[in-house]
């Protein structure tokens, strides 16, 4: 592989990221247009807009950012990576990573909230309506999480399929 084709498979995994984000970002959106008396902005739609546009630029043309980011080389200028196996790397440390990062702190600061308002006398269905979106949002950043870590030779598979011959 050359140093290009690392960076456009960096730039294919940072994609699946931001559609992550964006997710993340209508949620949020949502929420807050539920809140009691509270005025829905456009802003978290625009940057879930904005998000989905990087996102399906960067899957559709991952050479063209990294032929901008990464001089030109000659084909000999290879890196002696096999390409399954960086990929495979790259996708369980993004796995890790979204486990660690995200999921983790959310579903820590929801249980931990959760077990003081039962301490306290209180039910959980009265806990805010976006506290329970922040449980969901974990839960999903895990099932994503795990997907990637568990499935990464699924997602490899998809993102760089084997040549017809094997080579």
């Amino acid at each position: 592989m050359t140093p290009q084709q690392i960076v456009g498979f960096a730039a294919r995994l940072f994609a699946i990221w931001l559609v992550i984000t964006a997710i993340e970002a209508l949620g949020m959106a949502t929420a807050m247009a539920h809140q009691p008396g509270a005025t829905s902005t456009f802003a978290p739609y625009g940057f879930a807009g904005l998000f989905l546009v990087a996102a399906i630029f960067l899957w559709l043309f991952p050479m063209v950012v990294a032929h901008r980011l990464v001089p030109r080389t000659r084909f000999e200028d290879t890196v002696r990576v096999p390409a399954h196996d960086l990929l495979l790397v790259a996708c369980i440390v993004l796995g890790l990573w979204v486990i660690v990062v995200r999921a983790v702190p959310a579903l820590a600061y929801y249980i931990s909230l959760a077990t003081f308002w039962l301490k306290n006398g209180q039910a959980i269905a009265t806990l805010d309506q976006s506290q329970h979106l922040g449980f969901l949002v974990g839960l999903i950043h895990l099932a994503i999480g795990l997907f990637l870590v568990l499935r990464a030779r699924q997602v490899t598979a998809y993102l760089l399929p084997q040549p017809p011959n094997g080579e």
